[in-house]
């Protein structure tokens, strides 16, 4: 019984950590991309972009409307990317980005920016 509730825990901790945001590393912006109709952004940063949820495009991380507060988020991109300031990125490791448009597919979706 203790072995059966044993596994019966570590199988849900590992579901609620795959459900997780991921962090990258401290990073500088590099390249933003914005205008899409949808409301999206894409943007590149100097560091190994990662890819949680194993998405088919990962030379960009996108921001959707759905998932984030694009107007928040690009407010941060912007400042960091003028003054050099280092930020974090957390990828939805259960999502990829689904924009309407063909290049904005598939790229690791942001749900967040911290400014550092």
């Amino acid at each position: 019984m203790k072995f059966f509730l044993g596994t019966l825990l570590i199988s849900f901790s590992s579901f609620s950590f795959s459900a997780a945001d991921v962090w990258t590393d401290k990073v500088k912006i590099i390249e933003i991309y914005t205008g899409y109709k949808e409301g999206h952004i894409l943007f590149k940063t100097s560091g190994a972009h990662i890819n949680p949820g194993e998405c088919s495009g990962f030379d960009l991380y996108s921001v959707e409307p759905g998932n984030a507060d694009v107007q928040a988020i690009l407010s941060v991109l912007l400042a960091a990317k003028m003054s050099g300031t280092d930020v974090k990125v957390a990828v939805d490791g259960n999502r990829c980005g689904t924009g309407g448009v063909q290049h904005l597919s598939g790229k690791a979706s942001v749900s967040r920016v911290g400014s550092f």
